[in-house]
């Protein structure tokens, strides 16, 4: 099969992607479409799918090219002080730049009292003065003059420090205005259409807030309340697009305040902290008219509210997987090339683009599919450039801190990116918690399990496969049922914890004891009373949680296996759902439960017919597909015993 259309050595070869990142979107076209189309006609979006599948990234492709909508005037957002109410400040939106007015003020000191040193060297000074002035007088008028000169310094003296007092009173008084706070202060400018990103946790980035002064907020030593506001991602989004990531956790409070917006397109801001001297301050309404754009998860959606649900008018699911076809293939290239440009990686070879595909293809489930959650695919082709390089896998793990990336010189050397340097990437596990943790499990538990590929066969001994976690590994695990008399008839699940499971295996258990009782298996007949029966079902040294309904076909053959006491082969190991019309119903996971099979050294794998299509490796194992259990049964039963 040609994997790609172009023919070529290492990505070096290959042309520069645009520059672009509405370009750079791979297999979103559908939702870049409506996106575009929402903006354009100012509609409110919602953006749910999986993470890494390119939800911001849409966001920003389309923040890039919202000039090109229609036109744009600039505006600036000042806050003045309120003279008759310092507590409720007026925030204004100006079209144009904001041109201060730059005219002389004249700035009022505060007057203040003369200190006791200031009024001591006074006196000093005074009685010098007068004594000099005092030396030509006969002293018959001495006594008399010295009086009048004590009495004049005394009311010099008591007036100055009267007017000075009076003075530094009214200057400290709360009506005493400085000029300086009576300016505007500019909140913000903007001189573009903005796409202001929000966290739907962060309230006060979201909303905005009143700052806290410590000195009470009031001239002239507090911080006057029109000086203390925070503007909020809301406001700063006024005719541009506000994205809020992340809605699941979006408290209530802030859901109803968004609702608020949309539906007045203006808000107040208030201090969010009770305790803070910004509790009383609260502006004029102040414009907010954006369009919105929210994104999660599809569980998340659960956490809106219907009223804020209902204002939006696109909402839009976003795909996981893509087909497998050639041009997909081409656009799966295109994001490896882009990955490299954009992160000054190493060039990547062809083997190792393939084994991306390869990689793709298992990360969907399935052959003709390729993944769309593409930031994992990115932090692989990351770290496969640092193995590539001579970096250890416990140095990746160092250098890898979320979404940022800390590329590791090469020294000059030309290095590649080969398929080797991918495949170390993979069986390491690196790149997702689920299965490393499933690696740790088998390392420490494999070795212990009785698993015995290709025994003799045997009554109501039956190997399921499952797989651990959510990207984990597949393992086999030893079913066994065992049949004893009893006057209480019941059948009992052992180390089966999921409800899903539990309710299968009950469904199995039904199965089997209605197929058994009609006698139309296509299996030696035998008279049992079921009604004496009691059925213990046993999912040996399982010690990870088991869920799912894929042991379904395997518990009910063990079943039956047990009442009709004929032997099961060893040589297989077998997945598939099970409903009550005997069909084999297809399962999740197919391609690490085959990869299971094979390690353990199983010789067959049964998997339901409608799951062959999405197996990627058929090599290594013989893969019997079925359709029913009539189909099923002569392949599994040892009918010579």
């Amino acid at each position: 099969m040609e994997v790609f259309s172009v023919k070529f050595k290492t990505t070096e070869e290959l042309p520069e992607p645009s520059p672009r990142l509405i370009d750079q979107v791979i297999g979103q076209d559908e939702a870049v479409k409506v996106v575009l189309s929402a903006v354009k006609n100012k509609r409110h979006v919602l953006l749910l799918g999986d993470p890494g599948v390119g939800k911001s990234m849409i966001v920003k492709a389309v923040g890039e090219i919202l000039e090109e909508f229609d036109n744009f005037t600039p505006y600036t957002i000042i806050a003045k002080p309120n003279l008759k109410n310092p507590e409720k400040p007026i925030v204004e939106l100006i079209d144009g730049e904001y041109k201060e007015d730059t005219k002389d003020e004249k700035i009022s000191i505060p007057t203040q009292p003369p200190s006791l040193l200031t009024l001591f060297l006074i006196m000093i000074a005074f009685t010098v003065i007068s004594s000099w002035l005092l030396r030509g007088l006969p002293e018959s008028k001495m006594l008399a003059t010295i009086a009048i000169v004590a009495i004049v310094g005394s009311l010099i003296a008591f007036v100055s420090i009267f007017l000075g007092v009076l003075g530094a009173t009214k200057s400290s008084m709360p009506n005493a205005v400085n000029p300086v706070d009576l300016k505007p202060v500019i909140l913000y400018e903007c001189k573009k259409r903005p796409l202001v990103r929000a966290s739907a946790y962060n309230v006060t980035k979201l909303l905005g807030d009143v700052k806290h002064c410590p000195l009470g907020g009031r001239p002239p030593l507090g911080t006057p309340p029109h000086k203390r506001i925070i503007l909020g991602a809301i406001h700063e989004a006024h005719k541009g697009i506000l994205y809020v990531d992340e809605i699941k956790t979006m408290p209530l409070e802030v859901q109803d305040y968004i609702l608020t917006a949309l539906q007045d397109k203006q808000l107040q801001i208030s201090g969010r902290n009770p305790n803070s001297s910004g509790a009383t301050v609260e502006t004029n309404p102040i414009p907010c008219d954006f369009i919105l754009i929210m994104s999660g998860n599809m569980d998340d959606v659960h956490n809106l509210r219907a009223p804020l649900l209902d204002r939006i008018d696109y909402k839009i699911v976003l795909k996981n997987k893509m087909d497998n076809t050639l041009e997909n293939r081409d656009k799966l290239l295109q994001f490896i090339i882009q990955e490299i440009r954009n992160n000054n990686l190493n060039p990547m070879t062809y083997e190792a683009c393939c084994e991306i595909v390869k990689l793709a293809q298992l990360l969907a489930g399935s052959r003709d599919k390729l993944t769309l959650r593409l930031r994992k695919l990115s932090n692989i082709i990351k770290m496969a450039n640092d193995i590539a390089i001579g970096r250890d896998i416990e140095e990746i793990k160092n250098n890898v801190e979320g979404e940022e990336y800390k590329n590791i010189e090469n020294n000059g050397k030309k290095v590649y990116i080969t398929a080797e340097h991918v495949r170390k990437i993979i069986e390491s596990g690196i790149y997702s918690m689920s299965k490393q943790v499933a690696l740790e499990y088998l390392r420490n538990f494999k070795r212990y399990k009785h698993i015995v590929p290709n025994d003799e066969p045997k009554v109501g001994i039956i190997y399921g496969l499952a797989v651990l976690g959510e990207d984990g590994l597949g393992d086999v695990t030893k079913i066994i049922t065992q049949i004893i008399d009893s006057k209480s008839p019941a059948t009992h699940l052992l180390n089966i914890s999921g409800d899903l499971a539990k309710h299968s295996i009950t469904l199995a258990s039904a199965l089997s004891k209605k197929l058994v009782a009609e006698g139309k298996l296509p299996l030696p007949k035998k008279d049992i009373d079921l009604t004496s029966k009691e059925i213990y079902i046993q999912f040996s040294q399982s010690y990870s949680k088991i869920d799912g309904d894929s042991a379904t076909a395997a518990a009910c053959l063990s079943i039956i296996s047990a009442l009709l006491e004929i032997p099961l082969k060893q040589d297989f190991a077998i997945t598939g759902s099970l409903d009550l019309s005997g069909n084999i119903l297809a399962v999740g996971g197919i391609n690490e439960k085959v990869n299971a099979a094979k390690e353990y050294g199983f010789k067959r794998v049964i998997i339901p017919e409608a799951n062959m299509i999405d197996v990627i490796d058929t090599g290594g194992i013989e893969i019997i597909p079925v359709r029913t259990l009539d189909e099923l049964i002569p392949l599994v039963f040892d009918l010579k015993k």
